[in-house]
C-alpha cells in the first residue's frame, strides 16, 4: 500500500489562502505545496466541501443604454460564433486529449482604442463577465449571452435586424444604439457627407427609421445597383453638426 502523507493544519491553511483568497490555479498551488493535482484537488473537495466560486452571468430583463451599444458593436464589427473547442486544458488535460465542447459568445474587433475599452466597460456592467482581449478583439463566451444578442436582431452581415424591443424603447436608448453602430460603420465624404455603407437594406431600414427622430437622413441608390446590392445612408453636410449634438460619437470629431 502507497505511502500517503496527511495533510497538515497548516498546510489546510495555506491550501485556503491560495484557493480562495488569492485565487491561485490547482496547478500553482502544487508547485508552492508540492503536491499533485489529483491530491489537492480531492483535498480541496473532501475539506472544504465547496469549489471557487465561478460569476454569475446576468441578463438583463430591460433594454439598457450599454445593452444597446454592445448590440449594436456586435452588428457593426462584430459577430456572434458558435464553434468546437478543446475541453483538454487545466490540470486534467492529460486526461482527456481528444474531449470537445461547443462554445458560445459574441466577438467584437475594432483597432480604435477607446470603442474597445466601451465595449469591454459595457459587457462587465451588463452580464457580470470580464471578457478576454487579444490583438484588438473582444471576446465574451456564453450561450445566455449569444442567446441574448441573436434574439435582438444580432446576426451576419447580410442577417442582422433591430429588435422592436429597440426600435420601442426610450430615445435615450436609441441614440446609444445609432452611435455605437456609426462609430464602427460610418465615413465622411469629400463633400462633409456622413455615409453608411452596408448590404443589409432591411437592417439599413430600420436605422433610417430609428434616425429620423434625430437627424434626417437618405438612403441610395433607391433600386439595387452594387453587385452585392449594398446600399449607403446618407447624412447631408448640413445636417451633419445635428448628428454630433443630437447623438455624438467616440470616433468622430464635429
Amino acid at each position: 500500500m502507497r505511502n500517503i502523507k496527511k495533510w497538515s493544519k497548516k498546510e489546510d491553511k495555506r491550501l485556503k489562502n491560495l484557493y480562495f483568497d488569492k485565487k491561485l490555479s490547482i496547478l500553482k498551488i502544487c508547485k508552492i505545496l508540492a503536491r499533485t493535482p489529483g491530491s489537492v484537488n480531492q483535498h480541496l473537495s473532501k475539506k472544504f466541501k465547496r469549489n471557487r466560486s465561478l460569476p454569475k452571468i446576468k441578463i438583463p430583463r430591460k433594454i439598457t443604454s450599454a445593452l444597446a451599444r454592445v448590440h449594436a458593436h456586435v452588428c457593426g464589427d462584430g459577430n456572434l460564433f458558435q464553434r468546437r473547442e478543446k475541453d483538454a486544458y487545466g490540470y486534467m488535460g492529460i486526461y482527456k486529449p481528444n474531449s470537445y465542447r461547443f462554445r458560445f459568445g459574441v466577438q467584437y474587433t475594432n483597432f480604435n482604442q477607446r470603442l474597445i475599452r466601451e465595449f469591454i466597460r459595457d459587457s462587465k456592467s451588463t452580464f457580470g463577465l470580464k471578457p478576454y482581449f487579444r490583438n484588438n478583439c473582444v471576446t465574451v463566451k456564453s450561450k445566455d449571452v449569444w442567446r441574448l444578442m441573436k434574439d435582438l436582431g444580432g446576426g451576419k452581415s447580410r442577417e442582422w435586424f433591430i429588435s422592436p424591443k429597440i426600435m420601442k424603447a426610450k430615445k435615450e436608448v436609441k441614440k446609444n444604439w445609432i452611435k455605437a453602430f456609426f462609430d464602427d460603420e460610418a465615413c465622411f465624404n469629400a463633400r462633409g457627407m456622413i455615409r453608411v455603407r452596408s448590404v443589409n437594406r432591411k437592417g439599413i431600414i430600420q436605422l433610417k427609421r430609428m434616425l429620423s427622430e434625430f437627424v434626417p437622413s437618405h438612403i441610395t441608390p433607391i433600386r439595387n445597383y452594387y453587385p452585392d446590392h449594398s446600399v449607403y445612408l446618407n447624412i447631408n453636410k448640413i445636417d451633419a453638426g445635428k448628428f454630433f449634438s443630437q447623438i455624438g460619437s467616440l470616433r468622430y470629431k464635429k
